[in-house]
């Protein structure tokens, strides 16, 4: 693996002394003879005790870096994620160390420089990893124009939880993708436990940050702004997904992916980290800032995940 340090100092002046306050995210770029879907799979489970006891049915889909160019990378661990704002009046988003899946460069860089950062901004042709029948099948249950997919980038595994009395498993994930504001469909993003994608707000909308009542969970970075240095133009907050165990099932499957949705083009990704065995009365996106985050032993307030509408994303972007 080849390690990327991106790191920012961001100087605050007052009377009397100056401070510093770091922005930084470290990625580890999957590539090379690299083993994907062990070190990602590792990567995503909640250091020390997740719960979670991994048994089989590991998948890994996406381009794996060729050691020379990082550019051709699209997954990564990273650690230290810690977006800080440039302009006042914005919240600072970090998040627990995990893996970094994109829908074209995992590389990514910490400059918001590009109104379009995809794989043509460095040179390169898309990842090619096609599309993907689940995140499809998502997209037309959620009455989308198109249901087709691409450049798609995931893990899967089979696994057992250590507590009988856990019924759930969460993570915490940022979202970013620099289709934002300006595209009518974002690129689709799945968190898949026993066949269910749970990565949906209590509204059952998709992770889009468009328009409708979500829209408060999500940070503008569009080009200009000089908001944050990432090159996504808008992101999420850090929000945890819950997703219920089938309890007719010994054995669970986990499948947590993203992809280009419609065309090849603009760049989107997640940070997503520890992954662990819980209780919850139901699944879906929550917000930690305003609800407790799952445990062993609390249950989340009860969320609905029923799919809505959406429209089709624009091919030109324009800013």
């Amino acid at each position: 693996m080849k390690f990327t340090q991106i790191a920012l100092m961001v100087v605050l002046g007052s009377v009397g002394f100056t401070s510093t306050q770091a922005q930084a995210f470290t990625l580890d770029l999957i590539e090379g003879a690299d083993d994907p879907v062990t070190q990602l799979i590792n990567g995503v489970l909640k250091p020390g005790n997740s719960g979670i006891t991994v048994t089989g049915g590991q998948n890994f889909v996406g381009r794996i870096g060729d050691g020379v160019d990082p550019n051709t990378a699209q997954s990564a661990l990273y650690s230290d994620l810690n977006l800080v704002p440039n302009n006042p009046g914005l919240p600072t988003i970090s998040n627990m160390d995990g893996i970094f899946l994109t829908s074209g460069v995992g590389n990514l860089p910490s400059t918001n420089t590009d109104t379009s950062f995809d794989h043509n901004s460095v040179g390169l042709a898309n990842p090619g990893t096609g599309g993907d029948a689940d995140l499809s099948a998502i997209l037309a249950a959620a009455g989308a124009p198109s249901s087709v997919t691409n450049d798609v980038n995931f893990i899967e595994f089979d696994f057992t939880v250590d507590d009988p009395s856990s019924n759930a498993v969460s993570a915490q994930f940022v979202f970013g993708s620099d289709e934002f504001p300006d595209q009518g469909v974002t690129d689709v993003f799945a968190f898949i436990v026993d066949g269910v994608n749970y990565a949906m707000f209590p509204d059952g909308s998709l992770v889009s940050f468009v328009q409708g009542a979500n829209a408060g969970q999500f940070v503008d970075n569009d080009f200009g702004t000089g908001n944050y240095d990432i090159e996504y133009d808008g992101f999420s907050r850090r929000l945890n997904v819950v997703g219920l165990l089938d309890p007719n099932l010994s054995t669970h499957t986990i499948k947590i992916a993203i992809a280009d949705t419609s065309d090849t083009i603009f760049d989107s990704g997640v940070f997503i980290g520890g992954l662990m065995a819980t209780q919850s009365d139901e699944g879906g996106i929550v917000d930690p800032e305003t609800t407790p985050e799952p445990t062993a032993t609390l249950s989340l307030l009860s969320l609905v995940a029923l799919c809505t509408g959406s429209t089709i994303k624009r091919k030109i972007k324009q800013k």
